[in-house]
């Protein structure tokens, strides 16, 4: 009887929906019983009102996007750390560490952001030269140790994405693109595009829907045919995944798992979405900016594709010269995991 209900009790609790019932219609059983003078009623109000709080909580930690919760989830640069570790010249010539992940070779950056810097202003980066476009430039006199990554999410979305594209090759730095395996499939180019210079292509859905209300089949269809589709746009299955509106519980952690994802999030969210202009961008990501952030921003507008993303994509430009001013390496995700030590170095 036990074994048959095991099934049953974890699809329950493996859901914050289930969960939240449980919890609510325990209180409002409670509430019935004190009432009918089967339990002190005192004992009654307290009882539910701790259950009411329970499935409220529940609810708060699936839809709060920062926090452990339900499961290991990327909200910071440092928490893709393991044992490895990125070896990073401070000040002083003095040199620190930043971990990296399981299995994650240790290797080099840059000794002077100074000798990258005059590279790019000669025109001679380092590398082969066809892949110049791909190299992330240190642009700052200062050595760099603090690390920030913008992500971008709902694409792609064209002219936005585009322009996007534009900007970030023009700046010589790497960003992450959590795609809409639907939207992907009609831009193809777009997505090629992001791989070629050298860019991070995350899932985000293969449909954007919030996963909380989706049944388990419906979750792991999702990311079969996003994952699908992105590897045979890009070559490559994606890692990471970023559940639309960072919404997640035990169920569609577990589905993530089986799915071999990586859950990112983010800690900075400036809310470009809801109509702000570039300026106002620019300063709500600044204020918040510290060193390890990952910072949501959209290209897209999932899932009506009709609102205009040219107030992200000009705070983009600044952002980057600002924060690189302020000691900043800009990076994507896998380049900070990889590290990738430069030729010569």
């Amino acid at each position: 009887m036990v074994c048959g209900a095991f099934p049953l009790l974890k699809v329950i609790f493996m859901r914050v929906l289930c969960i939240m019932g449980v919890c609510y219609l325990a209180a409002l059983v409670l509430l019935w019983a004190g009432r009918r003078g089967k339990i002190s009623r005192k004992v009654a109000a307290v009882v539910s009102a701790v259950c009411l709080l329970a499935g409220s909580g529940a609810l708060a930690a699936a839809v709060y996007p920062i926090g452990n919760s339900y499961g290991k989830t990327v909200n910071r640069l440092t928490d893709l750390s393991g044992n490895g570790a990125v070896v990073v010249p401070s000040p002083g010539s003095a040199r620190t560490t930043a971990p990296l992940p399981d299995g994650a070779a240790q290797k080099s950056v840059p000794e002077s952001g100074m000798a990258i810097s005059a590279a790019a202003a000669s025109g001679e980066l380092p590398g082969p030269k066809d892949n110049r476009e791909n190299v992330s430039v240190i642009s700052s006199g200062t050595v760099h140790d603090k690390w920030i990554a913008l992500t971008f999410d709902d694409g792609p979305y064209p002219p936005y994405t585009d322009r996007l594209l534009d900007v970030l090759k023009a700046k010589r730095i790497h960003a992450t693109f959590f795609l809409v395996a639907e939207q992907a499939q009609q831009y193809p180019e777009l997505v090629q595009r992001m791989t070629a210079e050298g860019h991070t292509v995350g899932l985000h859905a293969f449909r954007h829907r919030d996963f909380l209300k989706l049944t388990e089949e419906e979750k792991r269809k999702d990311l079969e045919q996003g994952k699908n589709l992105l590897r045979d746009i890009t070559g490559k299955n994606p890692v990471y995944w970023r559940p639309p509106h960072g919404f997640r519980d035990f169920s569609v952690m577990e589905t993530a798992a089986a799915q071999n994802l990586t859950v990112v999030n983010w800690s900075v969210i400036p809310r470009d979405w809801t109509g702000i202009d570039s300026q106002e961008i620019f300063r709500r990501v600044m204020d918040k900016a510290d060193d390890g952030a990952i910072v949501l921003l959209h290209d897209g507008d999932s899932p009506g594709y009709k609102a205009s993303r040219q107030a992200t994509v000009d705070a983009v430009a600044p952002l980057i010269d600002s924060l690189r001013e302020k000691g900043y390496h800009l990076v994507s995700l896998e380049e900070y995991v990889q590290a990738e030590k430069r030729p010569g170095q």
